[in-house]
């Protein structure tokens, strides 16, 4: 006798719903961070009417600060509160620190480079391939201080989307600027929140790592 497996019940999309507003987003800034066409397509996934491929469920768990699981199967709107045990889960990510830039710049497809570099533990877990960079300079205060550590997910040049910050990798350095794209244009324009700085450009060929900005430490 062949007995079915039993289903675990799904919450993903009455949960989407839940921590969009709680979230205080509309439907609209959804659909842009999943590079979405519209805020129908994310709509249906409140819906249930649609599934998120595992990046966009990745990216979801990790915005709104829950696990996979929690997402998917638990009602995180009716969920009774769990005793604190003072102890949270650290992801570990490598660092590029101010004096190794350089090197990395010019050395970023070399794996036993990359091995070199030390880790760090971070409290968010990545929703994909992430890095950290040391920052130096005021260019792009007040959004970004001087010292700070930036938290990168890596993306592809066709995933870059307009007036977006990112780290920017090319042989002649490791940069954190907003990008602004324009269609048909070979090159990207990178933009300081600081305005005593000038904007530049580098062609799209050039560009050998782009690092979205995900955490700012």
């Amino acid at each position: 006798m062949v007995v079915a497996r039993k289903e675990k019940e799904s919450f993903l999309g009455k949960n989407l719903l839940f921590l969009r507003k709680q979230k205080g987003k509309t439907l609209e800034e959804m659909a842009e961070m999943l590079s979405l066409s519209g805020k129908s397509s994310y709509r249906a996934y409140e819906e249930d009417r649609a599934l998120p491929d595992i990046h966009k469920l990745l990216k979801l768990a990790s915005f709104f600060d829950v696990s996979i699981t929690e997402l998917m199967y638990q009602d995180i709107e009716n969920k009774k509160p769990e005793k604190q045990i003072g102890i949270k889960k650290m992801f570990e990510v490598s660092k590029v620190p101010l004096a190794a830039a350089a090197g990395y710049a010019q050395s970023f497809g070399d794996n036993s480079f990359i091995k070199k570099l030390k880790t760090i533990k971070i409290p968010y877990e990545p929703y994909g391939i992430a890095r950290a960079f040391d920052i130096n300079g005021d260019s792009m205060e007040p959004e970004i201080k001087n010292g700070s550590t930036i938290v990168g997910i890596k993306i592809s040049t066709q995933e870059i989307k307009d007036k977006k910050s990112y780290i920017v990798v090319t042989t002649e350095g490791v940069q954190c600027k907003k990008v602004r794209v324009e269609e048909k244009s070979n090159f990207i324009y990178l933009i300081s929140t600081n305005d005593k700085y000038a904007p530049m450009h580098v062609a799209k060929d050039a560009v050998m790592e782009m690092w979205e900005v995900w955490k700012i430490l």
